[in-house]
């Protein structure tokens, strides 16, 4: 998971812990100031078996033996125990958490820092190599006393160590916080060192609340419901600039003083010393006395890790690394690009994209991305695809892969068709064809409705060996508009291609009718009914000697529907037919002739 700056993986909550600090210019002596020392609010923690233990760091292991039957069957039923890797003891965890990954993490401060107070005192090469994950840096505290806010003048050269050696950070302040303002305060102050010294903050910034030095917290005297409200207010400065925030407590705190179920956006990172978070009778329902969630647990501050002389906190962190990709759905097509876009995985900052390969008949890897959405290019138009999505978190250096969506079928879009024309076929059709589109169903054929204003389709061309079509039933003389487009259909959702450009055409003339002749020597005279939509006629006479038409005259215009044939003999027979055109982009079109018409001149 990678949280860059102001810009939040959304999604599952962390908890921070929170270590000593103190600003060598900060007035009280080091050795007496323990503000931001993870625990030292703690000794209520060490309760075993009624007897209050002296030293809040050492817990006893409970696990042997000796101490085997202080866990009931219904406690052991629930649980599931790991080896501490830093510590002797055994612990105990939750059994509704065992499916999820657990990352081992440390928590440090001005205290783990060398004799000038501003240069890390661990060697993180080290550290990372013995197992750990994550850090949690704290990078401010409020004095217990005077209420002021200062900087951990070793946080930079923390963060940049861990950082350099594939660990994640996260950043804690030391909260005296009293008011939402004061907690709104320390909130800021820690998004404002993130942009002052441009950190990469990977995991949640936290907000400590446990005793000080000086008591300032305990003697505010907050009642459940303002202690409560003091962690919202920092957790919705921190959710707001794009963080996960967190609220960081021992066992006795939240129980007294963290309405757990009221808080949003905020999650919770309990520090329990000891082998488990439960109570330490080990009796009655199990966890009964953690009813809400948390995701980290701080269960050591005496942990021994390679990499540092001192002893440090220790932490788990339970991590849902299985998380299912959901929504996976084409948003888009092109012919050849399919865009998928997906709702996520949790809070899963990045993901892979997978596309079967026929021909390795396999899944085979795509890219990545920060977004939940991916085009993919390059492809053959009309054709299905499959794809399977997953999220995935870098944590330490390492990926670990969410459970991968359900396959998707997508499909590309029809080329656009080619070869297209419109040619006239007679007074009331007009004939469409193109050439055949790879990978088609079929293809629609739309005309322009004038009425409407808009383009309807008339035929739907199933199949792909038909590239013809007859629009019949058109009225004479007119000129019509056509758009064309291939489709496929997959799993009953049709994809459409591009429309080709639009085609004009225009029928013939209808058929000249009531040609009737009239004679007075030596002249013959045509007369019929015009032709709606014509541009004019043509005049043919019957040459009785070759048996052919030929055309006598061509009368242009609209509105002319007479002529005349004159220098006639007297005594022959002559035979007339005529027809209409219409002049169209050039080309003129021809309705079908006249019934023939005769006279004998007298």
């Amino acid at each position: 998971m990678k949280f860059t700056k102001r810009k939040a993986a959304a999604g599952v909550i962390f908890a921070a812990v929170l270590c000593a600090l103190t600003w060598s210019g900060h007035p009280v002596a080091a050795q007496t100031v323990k503000d931001g020392v993870m625990g030292s609010g703690m000794q209520d923690e060490t309760v075993y078996n009624g007897i209050q233990r002296s030293n809040p760091f050492l817990m006893p292991t409970l696990y042997g033996a000796d101490t085997q039957a202080s866990y009931t069957d219904d406690f052991i039923n629930a649980s599931f125990v790991t080896q501490g890797n830093y510590t002797t003891a055994s612990y105990y965890h939750k059994a509704a958490l065992k499916d999820k990954t657990m990352f081992q993490g440390i928590d440090v401060s001005w205290w783990q820092s060398k004799g000038d107070k501003k240069t890390t005192g661990l060697d993180w090469q080290k550290i990372h190599a013995a197992g750990i994950d994550f850090a949690f840096v704290r990078a401010a505290s409020r004095d217990s006393a005077a209420g002021t806010i200062y900087e951990d003048t070793c946080a930079d050269s923390h963060i940049q160590g861990a950082l350099k050696n594939d660990i994640d950070v996260g950043l804690y302040v030391f909260s005296q916080a009293l008011t939402e303002k004061e907690a709104v305060e320390e909130a800021q102050y820690l998004l404002d060192l993130i942009d002052l010294y441009d950190w990469e903050v990977d995991m949640p910034i936290v907000i400590d609340r446990e005793k000080g030095s000086y008591n300032r917290l305990t003697e505010g005297k907050l009642s459940k419901a303002k202690e409560t409200a003091v962690c919202q207010a920092f957790a919705d400065t921190i959710h707001a600039a794009g963080y996960d925030a967190y609220v960081y407590a021992a066992y006795s705190w939240i129980k007294s003083y963290i309405d757990t179920g009221a808080l949003k956006n905020c999650g919770i990172w309990i520090a329990r010393y000891n082998n488990t978070t439960t109570s330490n009778s080990k009796s009655g329902v199990p966890y009964a006395d953690v009813s809400y969630d948390y995701d980290f647990w701080q269960y050591s501050s005496v942990a021994k890790v390679d990499g540092y002389s001192g002893n440090l906190d220790a932490n788990f962190w339970y991590k849902d690394t299985k998380v299912k990709t959901t929504g996976l759905a084409a948003s888009a097509q092109t012919t050849d690009s399919i865009r998928l876009s997906w709702k996520g995985a949790g809070d899963a900052p990045k993901y892979r994209v997978y596309r079967f390969d026929e021909n390795q008949n396999k899944y085979v890897y795509l890219g990545a991305t920060t977004k939940k959405n991916y085009t993919d290019t390059g492809l053959e138009a009309g054709k299905t695809y499959q794809y399977r999505v997953r999220g995935y978190w870098t944590i330490g250096g390492a990926n670990y892969y969410g459970t991968y969506s359900d396959v998707l079928e997508a499909t590309t879009l029809p080329a656009k068709l080619t070869g297209v024309s419109a040619n006239t076929r007679s007074s009331t059709s007009i004939e469409l064809s193109w050439k055949k589109v790879t990978g088609a169903d079929g293809y629609c054929i739309y005309r322009y409705d004038t009425d409407k204003k808009a383009y309807e389709r008339i035929a739907l061309v199933k199949g792909n060996s038909q590239f013809t079509y007859v629009d019949s039933g058109l009225s004479t003389g007119t000129e019509y508009q056509y758009k064309l487009r291939a489709y496929r259909k997959v799993n009953g959702t049709s994809y459409f291609g591009a429309c080709c450009s639009v085609l004009k055409a225009v029928t013939k003339p209808a058929k000249v009718q009531n040609l009737k002749l009239s004679s007075k020597m030596p002249s013959v005279t045509l007369k019929w009914n015009p032709v709606e939509g014509a541009d004019g006629y043509q005049v043919y006479r019957l040459n009785t000697k070759s048996g052919k038409y030929e055309k006598v005259i061509t009368v242009k215009g609209k509105t002319t529907v007479t002529y005349t044939n004159s220098k006639l003999k007297k005594g022959s027979v002559y035979t007339f037919k005529v027809r209409a055109y219409r002049t169209y982009n050039g080309t003129n079109y021809f309705g079908k002739c006249s019934e023939i018409a005769k006279i004998t001149m007298k």
